[in-house]
């Protein structure tokens, strides 16, 4: 049975509640927000602890060899949860840029790594330098930039009636070879291929001279 806060609290007991809990960006609610933010901690706090009693194996973090306390990371590997002291995995990571489990050795996936990182803001705000980037999240920025970048370039071709050849060979061929020879060299077929046939769509069929950026395009497609 859950007992909840009710209205009898004032805002200001509230808010003082919330601060010892370290629950932070709430203090611009109204009294019901706060009420519910407060209440649905409570909730998850009890759920948390009856939780972890039948979970927690471990009582010390395997890296620092210091006795377990909250915040923690919390990592599910062959359907085992491993357990780390938050700072000293933050600290692991940023150092090693080896995002793989420290004790199997076993690759962390990219969902719990973001999922890392939302506690990484909410403890040490949003300017923080210890957000968590990978390879992966490097490539998939890349990637949106590269088709960003072609985005622009078919508008600039769909801007003419014609395309001169001057054009087409000093601006436009030299620049699409450029992210061509980027998605080649650092990202998968697949994706490419999806990448290449959208800006090759993207361009107006009644273009003249358009064959020859569209026909660059199939000798990789």
């Amino acid at each position: 049975m859950f007992l909840f806060f009710n209205n009898l609290l004032t805002i200001k007991c509230i808010k003082t509640i919330l601060k010892i809990r370290k629950i932070k960006y709430v203090y611009s609610f109204n009294k019901y927000l706060l009420l519910r933010v407060l209440n649905e901690n409570t909730c998850c706090r009890i759920i948390q602890r009856k939780f972890r009693k039948y979970i927690k194996l471990e009582e010390e973090c395997p890296i620092s060899h210091e006795r377990l306390k909250y915040p923690f990371a919390c990592f599910k590997i062959n359907k085992k949860f491993l357990y780390y002291d938050f700072e000293t995995i933050i600290r692991y990571f940023n150092k090693t840029k080896d995002f793989r489990d420290p004790l199997t050795r076993v690759n962390i996936e990219e969902k719990q790594i973001e999922n890392l990182n939302k506690l990484i803001r909410y403890y040490y705000g949003h300017r923080t330098n210890k957000i968590l980037i990978t390879e992966q999240m490097i490539k998939n920025t890349e990637l949106s930039i590269i088709a960003y970048c072609l985005n622009d370039l078919a508008n600039e071709i769909n801007s003419f009636q014609e395309l001169n050849i001057d054009d087409i060979y000093n601006s436009f061929l030299p620049r699409l070879i450029y992210y061509i020879h980027i998605l080649i060299k650092n990202h998968d077929y697949r994706y490419n291929l999806v990448i290449l046939n959208a800006f090759k769509h993207c361009i107006k069929d009644d273009i003249k001279n358009r064959n020859i950026i569209c026909d660059y395009i199939l000798l990789y497609v």
